[in-house]
């Protein structure tokens, strides 16, 4: 398996999405932005991503692409709180919301096509996010931090942060 350039990144997403627009920051981080419209909203998403140094020591859930929905803004629902997301610090005031998509220990890699992967599991998480909206239940599939054994790792959003 190939860990996959920033490069590859971006000719598999002009390949796969051309109407989403990439901005290459450095040699290996860029950001791209695009709609996508799982059901009856049209959602703006922005998805940033950093090709990690191969003698960082860093685990998936930091090197993991970061999905931020720009508009429509994220809306919690009457029960309360968005669910399957990690906020900035672990607070909700401290910004935006990026998605919580895959299981960090089985499910991406950094030898995986944003394209192939990140951007339908976006919008399969819109959908679901669409249903919970409106019954208080989140049906999409989802593995948290205590579940199955993670609880002896530190938080995804204390990962995340790292970053």
């Amino acid at each position: 398996m190939k860990i996959l350039s920033i490069d590859d990144q971006i000719e598999r997403m002009n390949a796969v999405l051309p109407e989403w627009k990439a901005t290459r920051e450095d040699d290996r981080t860029a950001t791209w932005i695009g709609s996508l419209r799982p059901n009856k909203t049209s959602y703006r998403v922005r998805i940033f991503y950093r090709v990690p140094r191969l003698l960082e020591n860093t685990t998936v859930k930091q090197v993991q692409p970061r999905v931020f929905i720009d508009s429509p803004k994220l809306m919690p629902n009457a029960d309360g709180e968005l669910p399957h997301v990690y906020w900035p610090k672990g607070n909700p005031t401290a910004g935006d919301p990026c998605l919580c998509l895959f299981d960090p220990d089985h499910e991406w890699s950094i030898c995986d096509f944003l394209a192939d992967t990140t951007v339908p599991w976006s919008s399969t998480w819109l959908y679901w996010y669409e249903v919970w909206r409106v019954s208080n239940v989140w049906f999409g599939p989802a593995r948290h931090e205590g579940e199955e054994g993670d609880a002896a790792r530190g938080s995804a959003e204390a990962e995340i942060a790292k970053v």
